[in-house]
């Protein structure tokens, strides 16, 4: 799985966690009051508005297997019929998205060393495991930690990301395999930011690499077993539930009967729903925001896209902003805008086909047939000779659809998808707006201008921008979006969370928290919620309340054990109450999940010198020095002050 530069990537609220490390470089202090909405709850009121209708059920459409109640058959189902495109779609890259690690029975035995690590690979068969040790300077293990590999994400035809599940609880290996370089190495990011095996894989993820996986609702990363229907994307996340069709067909082995309205023929659809088949994975935006009451799989093919999910771009005239996923640069193409109500009207499939992939020495030709589809009575203006120049098979994408620069960048295109008649050398990264609206939604023609529901989904939108951004301006047009949107609907928990923050940022610190809290009412077990109330409560208050904050801790391990950092805050909060053993206790839970963590070890060194331990407050000095080897000098001055 790749991912994007810092510069450019599509920025996601992947939960508290990282909204509370922002802040913290924002300065965003909140504070806190029970009272606010205890007293809005004993007010009389009249029943709470219900979220916008499912348009599953809503929005008119001949297809029948649209509705929620119709059910998934699995491919094995669609293959008993369409054997010979399953067979093709198997070798597909979206056929090969996702595999248990038991499918791959290779052997390998290899390891590699980065940022001061040495990562380890061993595979014999079924079992796969990675590994991250810390080296002393004779080669002597100061640290090690490995987990058993569950499943490998990606085709292979870029490169193969790995996840390893822990009870559930879904986190991506620090280690990957780059295909065209055929090497080991971090995984992407991983040089900017090393987790580890920390990484959260979240459903919003899983949505776009899987066929299906079955999150637990209000947690960021844990998944019900068995985790996945269907392992790589199937056959149904095009067509749509295939029960209805199954069981038409099976009554009728020789149906004729027109027009099949049981399953969605996505080329029979009109180009809004048609395009939403792909953009459901190929459309990321700056950020996509759920639409109020839908879950993340709920979208179904032959529905538009933006009935589900809202998609926040930049602006066009956002600076040097070009657009970057394969679907904004068509829609900014003149072929795709020309073509508009055309018997050629161009969308994804007119040059890609869903099924197979042409093979590595027919892809010039096949996507040069796909380009005279339409221009067959205009060719190149170009003599052959002057075409070969560029391209001795005379490629129409090797000048129009140039390969861009940067192709580790997640959720971008590998090719220049604007068809420009003439080269430009640089496609250009995103530039953020200093003024102005940050965000415009991608779907602008087909939502209606005023619409409070995608209101709902801007506010969220802008504060999620303008908090990973630095950008706290803009906390007032999100707080004028999403308060009359949690009071239209007080039980819409990501918009409540997200009308906790805008306040914030609005200097109205005291409801700002008590939002937080009303959250927690309605969902105790939120685990991104927790993080943030723990992380406010314990960090930014004028008077900040450290016994409140452990509680919030406490609570985020009850719902999360796997993620060092609750524990690591934990010991932070009992070592400032001198309680020494419970410190060590929960630095040593956070270091059995990452011991590469200098924080905790650092934490741990201080416990060990106050409980009388100096052999191993030493050792994991030692293991610190390994840690942060550039501040061995300040770090030496800390550790003999601690010792005095």
């Amino acid at each position: 799985m790749s991912a994007r530069s810092r510069s450019n990537r599509r920025i996601r609220w992947l939960g508290g966690l990282a909204l509370v490390t922002l802040i913290i470089g924002a300065g965003l202090l909140v504070a806190w009051d029970r009272g606010l909405f205890r007293r809005a709850r004993e007010a009389p009121t009249e029943e709470a508005p219900r979220p916008p209708d499912d348009p599953r059920i809503a929005f008119k459409t001949p297809y029948l297997n649209v509705r929620p109640d119709v059910r998934y058959v699995g491919d094995e189902a669609c293959a008993r019929c369409h054997a010979a495109i399953a067979k093709k779609f198997r070798q597909h890259p979206m056929g090969r998205s996702l595999a248990p690690v038991a499918q791959s029975g290779v052997t390998v035995r290899t390891k590699f060393t980065q940022q001061g690590l040495t990562y380890r690979i061993e595979q014999h068969g079924a079992r796969l495991v990675h590994g991250e040790s810390l080296l002393d300077a004779k080669g002597e293990v100061l640290t090690h930690v490995e987990e058993p590999v569950a499943y490998i994400l990606g085709s292979g035809t870029r490169g193969r990301s790995y996840l390893i599940n822990r009870d559930g609880f879904l986190f991506q290996s620090p280690i990957s395999w780059y295909t065209q370089e055929r090497k080991w190495a971090l995984s992407p990011n991983y040089a900017e930011r090393n987790q580890h095996f920390e990484r959260p894989i979240n459903s919003e993820c899983l949505s776009c690499h899987s066929n299906y996986a079955d999150a637990v609702e209000n947690t960021i990363n844990r998944f019900r077993e068995p985790i996945f229907r269907g392992y790589a994307i199937g056959c149904e996340r095009c067509h749509g539930p295939g029960e209805l069709h199954v069981e038409l067909h099976q009554a009728n082995p020789k149906w004729e009967g027109g027009d099949d309205y049981t399953i969605v023929n996505p080329r029979k659809l009109d180009r809004s729903e048609r395009e939403s088949v792909c953009q459901q994975c190929h459309l990321q935006g700056q950020t996509r925001i759920l639409r109020a009451g839908r879950g993340q799989f709920d979208f179904r093919p032959g529905l538009p896209l933006h009935l589900f999910w809202s998609v926040f771009v930049p602006p066009p005239d956002a600076g040097n902003r070009k657009a970057v996923s394969q679907v904004e640069q068509m829609y900014a193409s003149r072929c795709f805008r020309a073509s508009k109500g055309t018997r050629l009207e161009m969308g994804c499939i007119s040059c890609h086909d869903p099924h197979e992939e042409p093979a590595v020495d027919q892809r010039i030709s096949y996507y040069r047939d796909r380009c005279l589809s339409c221009h067959e009575k205009k060719a190149c203006s170009l003599p052959l000779a002057q075409r070969r120049e560029k391209s001795k098979e005379d490629s129409c994408i090797a000048c129009h659809m140039p390969r861009i620069g940067n192709t580790d960048i997640a959720h971008t295109a590998l090719t220049d998808h604007r068809i420009l008649r003439r080269e430009i050398a640089d496609i250009g990264l995103v530039a953020l707006p200093a003024r102005g609206t940050p965000l415009v939604h991608f779907h602008a023609d087909l939502v209606p201008a005023n619409d409070p529901d995608v209101a709902r989904d801007f506010g969220i939108a802008l504060t999620e921008f303008a908090v990973n951004n630095n950008q706290l301006q803009y906390g007032p047009a999100a707080l004028s979006r999403l308060d009359p949107a949690v009071k239209r609907w007080p039980k819409d928990l990501p918009a409540l969370n997200a009308y906790a923050f805008a306040l914030g940022m609005c200097n109205r610190k005291k409801e700002g928290l008590a939002a937080f809290e009303e959250v927690l009412r309605l969902a105790p077990d939120r685990e991104a919620t927790l993080v943030d109330a723990a992380g406010l409560t314990g960090y930014y208050l004028d008077r900040p309340d450290p016994d409140l904050s452990h509680k919030y801790w406490q609570r985020a391990i009850g719902v999360n054990p796997y993620n060092s950092r609750y524990h690591y805050e934990l010991a932070r909060l009992d070592a400032g109450a001198k309680n020494w053993e419970s410190a060590r206790d929960a630095c040593l839970a956070a270091l059995r999940l990452n011991p590469a963590s200098a924080d905790a070890q650092q934490l741990l060194v201080t416990c060990y010198r106050r409980l009388g331990d100096s052999r191993k407050a030493q050792a994991h000095f030692q293991i610190l020095l390994s840690l942060r080897p550039n501040d061995g000098d300040q770090l030496r001055r800390w550790f003999d002050a601690e010792s005095r």
